[in-house]
């Protein structure tokens, strides 16, 4: 049996990410603090069983507000299975994290909570012959937990709406210097939570989505890294979807001491034609709304369409990193960000233009040994004429994260009848 337990203080501190007005005092300063609990217990050789729980609970310093205790949930809850019928096949059913690929596609399922949690209400069949796999996945998030008890249940919404989908996803490794993954799903966004006036408001929708990934390893430390996908579908009451998302990066990495490295890349994610009011162009995250390209783009989102929502985007990224000493990993990126098509929104936050602006990300990670590390990340942005005011806004973070893990022998697991 395998107990763990994790604690991690996060210090944020940020201004003018939100609608890039000085004017407006929007200036955050808090304390995180998480801390989770785990255990995965072996039933018999192929059978097990995981749960875990997690709470996440905030104090605000500016501006100044009580400590606020949130609620104790079940990060995973679930059942393994490593024999299903014949080999090769296994099955995980039940609460669990799902994330595949550099998360495009596939990686929070609860984008509503933050970083407290990011699991998915799912089933999980494989099927695994040499170095390949096929994954068979179905996925029922709805917008408030409801399968789970919670203790100080504080009613969250975990996402705008309550989703269900079913995918396809192909893993490849069979080829020494080349992986490859394609994907396909289906999903259903139905029973938005806001009101059909509020200008967020998304009807019932179904959207497919088919893509793939494609990492190629070079000689002299080159790797070439690119994934597309393309999506289809309808929106209530009969609005088609067509819409498209990308990206390709090169990167060099150097067998020199410090290991550093140099990365160049673009991503595009399609926009919305706001001309187009009988389709809709808009890519849609379907399982991606985290922070991949940094905390203060994820923030800056909540006005177009919530919390992660990466949609109508076209940008270029530069970034280097090395390691000076060997628990140190330092890095820098730079996003040159633009949109397709201005956002028909608000004036008082957005401008006419599509010039995003530019985000500058530096990042300094520690690991001391395999219970203590933390990191410190730092994030500026100069906006653009996409929005109606361009004062600078940024984000700050330190980290401390302390993990530990041990295991309890059991006397007797018991055996398979596979």
């Amino acid at each position: 049996m395998v107990l763990g337990a994790e604690g991690r203080v996060r210090s944020e501190n940020w201004s003018n990410i939100i609608d890039f007005n000085h004017v407006n005092n929007d200036v955050r300063e808090q304390i995180r603090y998480r801390i989770r609990a785990w255990m995965e217990l072996p039933i018999t050789n192929d059978v097990d069983f995981r749960v875990g729980l997690n709470d996440e609970f905030y104090q605000f310093v500016q501006p100044v507000r009580n400590l606020s205790y949130n609620e104790v949930v079940f990060e995973s809850f679930s059942l393994g299975m490593k024999k299903v019928y014949w080999p090769g096949l296994s099955m995980r059913i039940g609460r669990q994290n799902l994330a595949r690929g550099e998360g495009f596609v596939l990686f929070d399922g609860t984008p509503g909570d933050g970083s407290r949690t990011g699991y998915f209400n799912a089933v999980d069949i494989s099927y695994k012959i040499k170095k390949s796999n096929v994954e068979v996945i179905g996925i029922l998030n709805p917008q408030q937990d409801r399968f789970m008890p919670r203790i100080n249940d504080q009613h969250r919404y975990l996402i705008e709406w309550d989703e269900q989908a079913v995918g396809l996803y192909y893993t490849n490794q069979n080829h020494a210097k080349t992986d490859i993954q394609a994907y396909y799903f289906y999903k259903k966004e139905v029973h938005d939570y806001r009101q059909w006036f509020d200008p967020q408001y998304q009807s019932d929708r179904h959207v497919s989505t088919v893509g793939a990934r494609v990492v190629r390893q070079f000689n002299r430390g080159f790797t070439l890294t690119g994934e597309a996908a393309g999506q289809w579908g309808m929106q209530h009451p009969n609005i088609p979807i067509r819409a498209y998302g990308g990206y390709s990066y090169l990167r060099k990495d150097f067998a020199t001491r410090g290991k550093p490295y140099v990365l160049g890349g673009y991503w595009m994610l399609s926009g919305d034609n706001p001309k187009t009011a009988n389709q809709i162009e808009g890519w849609d995250p379907i399982f991606s709304r985290w922070p991949k390209w940094g905390d203060l783009y994820l923030y800056a989102t909540v006005p177009e369409k919530g919390v992660g929502y990466a949609t109508n985007n076209r940008f270029s990224q530069l970034e280097a990193g090395f390691r000076p000493l060997k628990l140190l990993q330092l890095r820098t990126t730079w996003y040159h960000m633009d949109a397709f098509f201005p956002f028909a929104g608000t004036n008082k936050v957005f401008g006419t233009g599509t010039g995003r602006g530019n985000l500058l990300q530096t990042r300094a990670d520690v690991r001391i040994n395999s219970q203590w590390s933390g990191h410190v990340v730092y994030e500026g942005f100069l906006p653009g004429s996409f929005y109606s005011h361009q004062s600078s806004g940024f984000f700050l973070r330190g980290e401390v994260l302390y993990t530990y893990t041990g295991r309890v022998p059991l006397r007797h697991t018991g055996t398979s009848e596979n």
